[in-house]
């Protein structure tokens, strides 16, 4: 309750100090010197069970500080970002520890994590250490400041995401004179899979599906026979897959050699230009979901990962983007992505130092209070427009419905559901 006092004070005088100094009467106040660095942590799975997205979203991370410090000189030209990382194979205890160690040894202002066991593990942690966690985990129980005040990621959650794409299943089926689609859900048993399953049920009760029996198939799974013949024998209209690129594809692999003429949407994690390689024609039809653009797709916001493309890697960027010619799948745009939203709140300290030296600099409550005055910011067209509040972390409510055809990633629809107040934290 203390903490929580003096966090919402000292984000009320930020509020009046930019008021002050707008209007030219900022008060006479010793200010500190901008440091030249800022200590951030992160943490990757590189070698574990979620590495078939893990290893290129860590590439994202890099390559984004990288730039920051080597290409543009630092944050505004003047603060270098001085990253510390680990691989910590997807185990909770490892990524706890690694947590600690940031915390206590290297003294970290933020953090930039990955999956949603060890981010929600930590949530309470984060909280009472006031250490921002700029996630790979796009969990809704992130999203809720009242319980989660330092966690934040920078495009639409796994629950919203999971509702898009089932309002325009729904519509599909609407025009195909489908009057009850049946609809199953195939996850692995895991904070992560588990995430967005309640919000998917409960949405699609309230759009008219049927749904039938949840199917478990692990994140290492190598085929998922028995599980296709459940979805089959219920005679599923629909079904969603959670899970990674990896087991996603086994899925499907084995619901296509089984014969099925159910059609599968697959979430963000799960879904890739891998996808294409690793089952090929199998892939055609796949629908899925993306908060964002693909590696190379035509965004403004693409010229630097071009640039950086050439730099660190001496490649060009000539590639037919949504297909297996491209040098990074997705997961490295949301690596990048988590950067850019850590990146602009730091802008933000930065062009109003006069304010936010005298509340802490790049403190952990700075630093979120400074993303907490994101709106309508558009990250160059790589997501769509980010809105975040002191009272509301959903970033966004706006998802992409894409599907492969004649083995390339296809744009089919843009949906935006409501970001209803029933939905925070849901």
């Amino acid at each position: 309750m203390q903490r929580d006092a003096r966090v919402s004070a000292a984000w009320a005088a930020v509020v009046v100090l930019l008021a002050v100094s707008a209007a030219g009467h900022a008060p006479a106040i010793a200010q500190q010197a901008i440091p030249a660095s800022i200590k951030v942590g992160a943490l990757f799975d590189t070698t574990g069970p979620t590495s078939d997205v893990g290893v290129d979203y860590s590439k994202g991370v890099l390559d984004h500080v990288r730039y920051i410090n080597e290409v543009e000189g630092g944050i505004r030209g003047k603060v270098k970002i001085d990253l510390v990382w680990s691989d910590y194979g997807y185990r909770i205890p490892d990524a706890l520890s690694l947590y600690r160690k940031y915390r206590d040894v290297d003294q970290v202002n933020a953090i930039v994590g990955w999956g949603t066991g060890d981010t929600e593990a930590l949530k309470e942690t984060i909280s009472q250490d006031q250490i921002p966690y700029i996630s790979a985990s796009y969990s809704s129980h992130l999203n809720d400041p009242s319980k989660t005040p330092y966690n934040f990621y920078p495009v639409s959650s796994y629950s919203d995401q999971i509702r898009a794409v089932l309002k325009y299943l729904k519509d599909v089926a609407e025009q195909e004179g489908i009057s009850k689609p049946k609809l199953v859900f195939l996850y692995p048993d895991h904070p992560y899979g588990r995430a967005p399953i309640p919000a998917g049920k409960a949405y699609a009760q309230e759009l008219g599906f049927v749904v039938g029996a949840d199917q478990i198939v692990a994140l290492a799974a190598l085929e998922a026979r028995s599980q296709v013949a459940a979805v089959k024998a219920f005679g599923a209209d629909f079904a969603w897959i959670g899970g990674t690129t990896n087991s996603a594809s086994v899925i499907v692999r084995d619901a296509r050699a089984a014969g099925l003429t159910t059609r599968f949407a697959v979430n963000v994690w799960g879904f890739d230009e891998n996808m294409i390689k690793l089952i090929g024609k199998d892939a055609d039809g796949v629908i899925a979901t993306t908060p964002h653009v693909y590696y190379g797709e035509p965004a403004a916001g693409m010229n630097k990962i071009f640039d950086a493309l050439r730099r660190f890697y001496n490649k060009q960027p000539e590639f037919t983007w949504g297909t297996t010619q491209t040098p990074f799948i997705a997961s490295y745009i949301r690596g990048w992505l988590n950067v850019y939203l850590l990146k602009k709140g730091l802008e933000t300290i930065v062009d109003n130092w006069a304010t936010y030296s005298r509340l802490g600099g790049f403190s952990g409550p700075s630093v979120r209070s400074a993303i907490e005055t994101l709106k309508n910011w558009d990250p160059d067209g790589l997501a769509p427009v980010v809105t975040l509040a002191r009272d509301d972390h959903r970033p966004s409510t706006t998802t992409r419905i894409v599907t492969v055809r004649n083995g390339r990633i296809t744009v089919v629809k843009q949906v935006t559901v409501e970001r209803r107040k029933d939905w925070l934290g849901f």
